[in-house]
């Protein structure tokens, strides 16, 4: 039977060694962390963000409850949810939900424009880790943004300012929901139901004018007293 060459792959992308709390994966010693028991307990996209922020792709890398639970809530839940949720929360206090429409920050239009072109790039080559810390990046300077701009003051003194900061705010929301789909469908769904999105496309997005709809959070803070009940979970099933 002859080979069709148009559907062999052109090139196939390999990782380093995975451990898991400084010690080898062992599925026969009990020594790993099963999906069914990880799903059970936590947020899928926690799980997928902190494999590929974490992935071995250029040298061996180690599975830690403690780095697992302290990415989770210093970097989806205090930057990602935190700017989604400080921007969305404030339009729904001093705007009654209602998005606000401006012509976009030019800085911040070119910087999301460039984004696209270079997530994508990132993706084709494999390099996933460099694409979401390339966009986590972006949310923090979006958070830097809010808290430059102080649109707590400008509601008070510069209501019409106030809303350019709000539409450009929800307007990084839009484009940073859409490039993390790949790497966090879940809660990037979520975000694209809180601001009537109808679909996701590999371009920039303009956020329509309209209502905002019910605010869900994404993430829940895990309790750092997590960290060690799970060590010694790992420990006691490995001694079984």
């Amino acid at each position: 039977m002859g080979v069709n060459n148009k559907s062999l792959p052109s090139h196939i992308i390999s990782n380093e060694y995975l451990t898991l709390e400084k010690r080898k994966l062992s599925t026969s010693q009990n020594w790993a962390v099963w999906i069914p028991y990880v799903l059970d307990r936590y947020h899928p996209d926690s799980l997928r963000y902190f494999l590929t922020i974490n992935a071995p792709e250029n040298r061996d890398t180690d599975f830690s409850w403690r780095e697992f639970i302290y990415s989770h809530n210093s970097e989806l839940l205090g930057a990602y949810e935190n700017f989604i949720n400080r921007t969305l929360k404030f339009l729904e206090k001093s705007f009654e939900g209602e998005i606000p429409v401006y012509e976009v920050d030019n800085e911040i239009k070119k910087y999301t424009e460039s984004l696209y072109s270079e997530i994508g790039r990132y993706i084709e080559e494999g390099h996933f880790k460099l694409a979401l810390e390339t966009i986590f990046n972006y949310i923090r300077y979006a958070n830097k943004y809010f808290d430059n701009q102080k649109p707590c003051i400008q509601v008070k003194e510069d209501l019409d300012t106030c809303k350019e900061t709000l539409a450009n705010c929800v307007y990084i929301i839009g484009n940073a929901s859409q490039l993390l789909s790949p790497f966090l469908p879940f809660s990037s769904e979520q975000v694209r139901k809180m601001l009537s999105i109808s679909k996701f496309n590999w371009h920039p997005i303009t956020i329509a004018k309209g209502q905002l709809q019910p605010i869900e959070p994404l993430f829940e803070r895990i309790d750092i007293k997590t960290i060690q009940e799970e060590v010694d979970n790992l420990f006691d099933k490995s001694k079984k």
